[in-house]
C-alpha cells in the first residue's frame, strides 16, 4: 500500500500542469489544468485514507521489516516533493500578477488604486524572476501555509466582491424584485464558516466502502425487535457508513464530484454541434471524466447474497384511518362479488353442471 501511494505521488509530480504565456492561455484553460491536477490527486487521496493509522502503524513497522520501512520512506519523500511543487506553483502564479507579487517578494504593496492592471504590466511582471527562497522543512509548512492564507484574505475578499458585483450588474439583477434583499457573497461565506466544526466533521466522514489497514471493523450489535413495547426499526447497512466519522481520513467526495459535474456540463455546452470530429473527441473526454465519478457499489451484495432494502423515515403527524362502517367482511365480499358478476357466474355454473355431466 505504501509503495502504491508512492508511485501515485511520483506520477503526480511528473506531468504537473505547466502554464504557458497568458497570451496563449485563458482563465478557463488555466482552471482546467488546475482541475486536472486535482483529479489526478484524488486517486492518491483515496489510497492514503486506507493506510495504517497512528495506533496501528508501529505494528506494521515491526511486522513489515526493512521492506515496509523503505516503502514508507519513499512515500514520505514523494509527498514532500509534491508539497514543495504545489507551493512553488502557487508562488509562480502569485508572482505573475502585479496585485499579488508582494505576497511572494515580501515587499510592501504600492498604495495605488484598485485598477485592473494592463496587459503590459502583467507581461512585465512575468518577465521578472521571483526571488529564490530556502527550502522549507516539513514541520515549517503548517505555519507558512497559515500565514499565506491570512495574507491572502484581504485580496481574496476584495476580488470575490468585485466579480460578484460585476456578475450581478451584467445579469441585470441589480434593484429588481427581491435582489435588494440578497446578502453579499462575503456575508454568505462568513455564515457558512461560522459552523466550522460541522464542516470539518463532513470531511472526516467515511462516505464509501473501503477497508483501513490495521483497523478492526466493529461487529454490528443485535438490535432488539421491541423496546418498551414499541417496534424498533434497524438501520440499513447501506446507510451505516454515513455516520462513520474518522478523524484520520479526509474525504471531500461531494465537492469533488460537483467539480466533475460542472466540468462535464461546461464541456458539453461549449462545443459546436456542427463539428462532428470535435463532438466525437468531446464525447470520449466526457466518458473519461464520468468514469472518474466512482459509484458506491457493495461487491458483496451481488447475486442475491444480500437483501436490498431502504428504511423509510418515520411519518410525522400521521394517524391510521378509523373504520366507522357497519358492514362486516362477509357483506363486503358479497357486495364486491355482485359488482363484478361473480354471483351470476356461480349460479350459471351451478345450473349448468347437471347438463354437462349428464345427471
Amino acid at each position: 500500500m505504501a509503495a502504491t501511494i508512492s508511485r501515485q505521488l511520483e506520477d503526480l509530480l511528473n506531468p504537473l500542469p505547466t502554464f504557458k504565456d497568458p497570451e496563449d492561455e485563458h482563465d478557463e484553460a488555466l482552471w482546467d489544468q488546475i482541475l486536472e491536477g486535482r483529479i489526478r490527486l484524488q486517486k492518491a487521496l483515496v489510497t492514503a485514507n486506507q493506510l495504517p493509522q497512528p495506533d496501528s502503524l508501529p505494528t506494521f513497522k515491526k511486522e513489515g521489516g526493512p521492506e515496509f520501512s523503505t516503502a514508507l520512506n519513499d512515500s514520505c519523500k514523494a509527498l514532500k516533493a509534491l508539497l514543495r511543487s504545489l507551493v512553488e506553483l502557487q508562488d509562480e502564479l502569485l508572482f505573475q500578477y502585479p496585485g499579488t507579487q508582494h505576497f511572494v517578494s515580501g515587499k510592501k504593496p504600492e498604495p495605488d488604486s484598485e485598477e485592473i492592471p494592463s496587459d503590459d504590466e502583467i507581461e512585465d511582471a512575468q518577465k521578472r524572476k521571483r526571488p529564490q527562497k530556502r527550502k522549507l522543512k516539513v514541520d515549517e509548512y503548517p505555519d507558512f501555509m497559515a500565514k499565506r492564507f491570512a495574507d491572502l484574505r484581504t485580496f481574496r475578499n476584495s476580488t470575490l466582491q468585485k466579480w460578484h458585483d460585476k456578475t450581478r450588474l451584467a445579469s441585470g439583477k441589480i434593484g429588481k424584485g427581491f435582489s435588494a434583499f440578497e446578502r453579499s457573497i462575503l456575508t454568505q461565506i462568513e455564515q457558512i464558516m461560522m459552523d466550522k466544526e460541522r464542516l470539518i466533521r463532513r470531511t472526516q466522514t467515511k462516505r464509501s466502502v473501503y477497508k483501513i489497514l490495521g483497523k478492526v471493523e466493529e461487529d454490528s450489535q443485535q438490535i432488539p425487535e421491541t423496546v418498551h413495547g414499541e417496534e424498533v426499526v434497524p438501520q440499513g447497512k447501506s446507510n451505516a457508513h454515513l455516520k462513520d466519522i474518522d478523524e484520520e481520513i479526509f474525504n471531500d467526495d461531494d465537492f469533488y464530484h460537483q467539480l466533475l459535474r460542472e466540468l462535464i456540463e461546461r464541456k458539453t455546452t461549449a462545443i459546436d454541434p456542427n463539428d462532428q470530429i470535435a463532438m466525437g473527441r468531446q464525447w470520449l473526454a466526457i466518458q473519461k471524466l464520468r468514469s472518474k465519478i466512482k459509484r458506491k457499489v457493495d461487491t458483496r451484495a451481488s447475486k442475491g447474497r444480500k437483501v436490498r432494502y431502504h428504511v423509510h423515515s418515520k411519518l410525522v403527524s400521521f394517524m391510521a384511518p378509523i373504520d366507522h362502517s357497519t358492514m362486516n367482511d362477509d357483506a363486503r365480499s358479497e357486495l364486491y362479488r355482485s359488482l363484478f358478476g361473480k354471483i351470476k357466474q356461480a349460479e350459471d355454473m351451478q345450473y349448468s353442471s347437471p347438463l354437462v355431466f349428464g345427471h
